[in-house]
This record gives C-alpha cells, sequence and structure tokens, in this order.
C-alpha cells in the first residue's frame, strides 16, 4: 500500500486533471498500486458497468470502478494476458476493446488522445514482453545446446577411457599368463634345458674319477624363476647320491659307463613335479 500523495505525484507528472467524477477511483489507488509500480496513462470513461477509471501502468491495466455505499469494481489485466486490442474513434469519443481470454473489456471515453496514449503505451508495453519471452526462449535453447555438447564431450572422454582401460587388461592379460601356463612354459624350460644336458654328455667323454664336472653342470642350469636354496639342495642330493652309487658299483660303472650314467639333471627331473608344487605356493621345504 502507497500514500495517496505519491499517487498524486504520479498522476501530475503525466498531467492527468483529476475532475470531481473520479475523486474515489483516485483515492482507492493508493489501496491497488504497489510500491514499485509507476502510473504512465490514465483516462476517464465508461464502462458496461457505468462511469470508471482506466490505468495503464508499467506491469498491467487497471479499471477502477468505485461507487457510492461501498461498491467497488476492480479489473486487473495483465500485459502478457492480453492477446489482442481493437481501437476506434468516431467524432465525438473513443473506443478500445482488450481481449484476454474469455474476459472481453469494452472501454470508451470523450478524450480521445489520453485513449489513443493509454492504447499506444499498452501495445508497447506488449511487444516488450513477448521480446523478453522470445530472447529468454532462445537463451534457453542456447543453454539447452550447450549443456548437450558438453554432455558429448563427456560421454566421448568416457568412452575413450574405457577403450583404454580395456586396451590395459588385454595387454597385462597377454603379458602376464595364468598360474596353470605359467607352469607349463616352466616345465619346458626345464625339459629344454635337461636334453640340452643329456646331448652334452652323450658327445663328451665321461670321467672315470668323479662326477663332479657333471654336478657343476647341473649348477649353472638356468632356473630363474626357482628358489636358489631349493636348486642348491637339489644339487647337493644328485652329488650325494653320484657318490653311493660310485663306490657301491665300481665295476658296473667301469664296464659300461654310458649305459648306467647318472646325472644330476636325471634326479632334478624326478623332482620336477615336486619344484612346480613349491613355486605356486611359494614356499620351499628346504627354507627355514
Amino acid at each position: 500500500m502507497v500514500d495517496l500523495d505519491y499517487v498524486k505525484a504520479q498522476l501530475r507528472s503525466i498531467n492527468f486533471d483529476p475532475g470531481r467524477f473520479n475523486n474515489a477511483e483516485i483515492r482507492e489507488l493508493p489501496n491497488i498500486i504497489l510500491p514499485d509500480e509507476t502510473i504512465y496513462e490514465c483516462v476517464n470513461g465508461f464502462y458496461e458497468g457505468g462511469f470508471a477509471l482506466l490505468v495503464a501502468t508499467d506491469i498491467r491495466v487497471l479499471l477502477v470502478d468505485k461507487k457510492p455505499m461501498g461498491f467497488l469494481n476492480v479489473d486487473d489485466l495483465r500485459f502478457d494476458m492480453i492477446s489482442d486490442i481493437d481501437y476506434s474513434h468516431r467524432v465525438f469519443g473513443a473506443q478500445i476493446s482488450i481481449h484476454c481470454g474469455a474476459r472481453n473489456l469494452v472501454f470508451k471515453s470523450y478524450n480521445q488522445q489520453l485513449l489513443r496514449k493509454l492504447i499506444g503505451h499498452v501495445q508497447h508495453r506488449m511487444a516488450e514482453i513477448k521480446k523478453d519471452q522470445q530472447d529468454q526462449a532462445s537463451l534457453q535453447m542456447q543453454h539447452l545446446e550447450d549443456i548437450n555438447k558438453q554432455l558429448q564431450v563427456y560421454l566421448l572422454a568416457q568412452q575413450q577411457q574405457l577403450e583404454k582401460q580395456i586396451a590395459d587388461q588385454s595387454n597385462q592379460s597377454m603379458l602376464k599368463p595364468n598360474p596353470q601356463l605359467a607352469d607349463y612354459l616352466f616345465a619346458q624350460r626345464l625339459l629344454e634345458n635337461f636334453q640340452k644336458q643329456i646331448n652334452q654328455s652323450s658327445s663328451e667323454p665321461v670321467s672315470k674319477e668323479t662326477p663332479e664336472p657333471a654336478a657343476q653342470e647341473a649348477d649353472n642350469v638356468d632356473y630363474a624363476t626357482t628358489d636358489q636354496s631349493v636348486i642348491e639342495e637339489i644339487t647337493k642330493e644328485a652329488r650325494k647320491e653320484i657318490r653311493q652309487h660310485s663306490i657301491q658299483y665300481p665295476d658296473t660303472i667301469k664296464a659300461n659307463t654310458k649305459a648306467y650314467e647318472l646325472n644330476p639333471m636325471n634326479i632334478a627331473y624326478s623332482k620336477l613335479p615336486y619344484l612346480l608344487r613349491t613355486r605356486r605356493y611359494r614356499q620351499s621345504p628346504f627354507s627355514s
């Protein structure tokens, strides 16, 4: 609610001269006008209910009709609710018709100039509101397009990251075989080394003194993936058995050395399943 002096000051600023016929409506305006609302045009006239005051502000059109005995009629027409306006004038007086949905306000006035200025202000405000709505709609569309582009970029980056992770996982799976395949490859490597030792022992003459060179060759076997303590223990056991066999059966060894030749790799090959089992569980029975 605003002060009556504030309303009269606004009416004087637009050069409106209140007459004795609209004093009741002007005294009622402070109860209707908002504190930040500005009056642009005001005109006296008639509508279907009788004499009234038509006021155009910066946000709406007001029809104020204050009758004696406390009768009051106020029509509030917002600019964004008005669909169209019809205007016509004659020699004496002018008429406007404001369509607002199911409502239709017909107002007549003998002051053609003020009524024409009021209609011009209403049309101008309607155009501004529609322009603002279109600008807001275009801004919303632009904002939605920006969000859509950002979403597409994010999805593309996420897809690329997922493909990279899948490629890395496939490479790791190719570089690191499963435990069964690793055991098989280890066994194949031991067999290959054993075949090399057999070929070398068959091509070189057998020494009659001691099988120490053969044991030394067993020490040079490549067990990259085997525990060093297990290899040393197997080598010691092989040397021990070779010495015992040469002491118990010296004639047999001299008679047919190649037929009964003992090699440390023969003993190591017999312990191959145990090596695989200890390698799988990462522990050695010989280590303390």
